[in-house]
Order: structure tokens, then sequence, then C-alpha cells
């Protein structure tokens, strides 16, 4: 038999407005079971997860606080912030004096800016293990990073010199055989 001919047989079953009060006892009683608790738990396992990293981003946040605030010379003594801070004006002179971003191009000074590059890189990465070492290897890095940073910046301004004086002489000769 053929569904289209089972259907038009039992049309008159099928035409009903309303359920049969056999049926909605079956559905009533489904809706009123309780829910097992297995998705509670859950909800109470992604609850302590979510707290427990947000915890966990916090005290990221109050270590890497920690360890900025110990990133000068200052925080260990006030003779070692005189002495940062005399590194520091040092440092912004020698920076005020040199047109940077005209010679970062050139290639006559790019060796001076990557080894300016790698001093950065490697004074950003001990200082972000500054909890991890004693002050006085602190004191020792941050110093030699100051005085490696300076005779750097010097020997920019030497190149700048003696660039500049072998273009004028190139300049010299130059217009000298013109004559």
């Amino acid at each position: 038999m053929k569904i289209d001919e089972l259907i038009k047989q039992r049309k008159d079953q099928l035409d009903v407005e309303h359920a049969p009060p056999e049926v909605w006892q079956g559905i009533s009683a489904e809706l009123k079971k309780p829910k097992t608790s297995h998705f509670q738990w859950w909800k109470v396992a992604a609850i302590i997860f979510i707290c427990f990293s947000i915890g966990l981003f916090v005290q990221n946040r109050l270590l890497q606080n920690q360890v900025d605030e110990l990133a000068s010379l200052g925080d260990i003594s006030e003779e070692y912030s005189v002495m940062e801070n005399d590194y520091i004006t040092q440092v912004n002179q020698l920076q005020s004096a040199i047109p940077i971003n005209e010679l970062k191009e050139q290639e006559d000074y790019k060796w001076i800016f990557e080894e300016l590059k790698i001093l950065e890189e490697i004074n950003t990465m001990y200082r972000s293990d500054i909890g991890k070492v004693n002050k006085e290897q602190l004191v020792g890095v941050l110093i030699d990073y100051y005085e490696k940073k300076i005779k750097l910046l010097k020997k920019l301004e030497l190149e700048i010199e003696r660039n500049e004086k072998r273009n004028t002489n190139e300049k010299a000769t130059t217009d000298h055989i013109r004559i």
C-alpha cells in the first residue's frame, strides 16, 4: 500500500483540531520531569575556569607593573638616580644634535643604527627579567647600556664629521679640476 492511499483512508483521524487527552498527558508528563544537573556542572566549571583565567591575567598585569616600576636605576638608590639622569641627559643631547631620521636610511650609517637597535632589544629583554636578577646585576647592565649607547652616538657623530670632510675634499678636488 502506498503512503498516499494510507493518508486518504485515515484522513478523518488526521483532521483533528485538538490532540486527544492521552497525547497531552504524555507531553505534560515529559515537561514535568526534572532536568538532569549535568548541564549545571558545566556552568559551574566554566565559571571557575573564567574566574581562574581572570585571576591569572590580573596577577600577570600586577607583576608586569612591578617590573616596570623597577626598570630604572633611581628605584635602587638616589645615587643611581642621579647617575641615570646624567646618562639620559647625555643621550638626549647627542640625539638632538644628530639628524637621526635623515641618517637612518643612508648606507654609511646603517651599521651604527643596527647596533643601536640590537642594544635596545637586549636592554628591553633584560628589563623584562628584572625581577629575576639581583640589584647589582641590574645596575651593571643598565650602566653598561647607557655607556654603550653614548659611545655609539658619539661614533655616529664622528662618522658624520668624517663623511662631511670627505665630501668637502671631494668637492674641492672636483672644483680644482674644473679650473
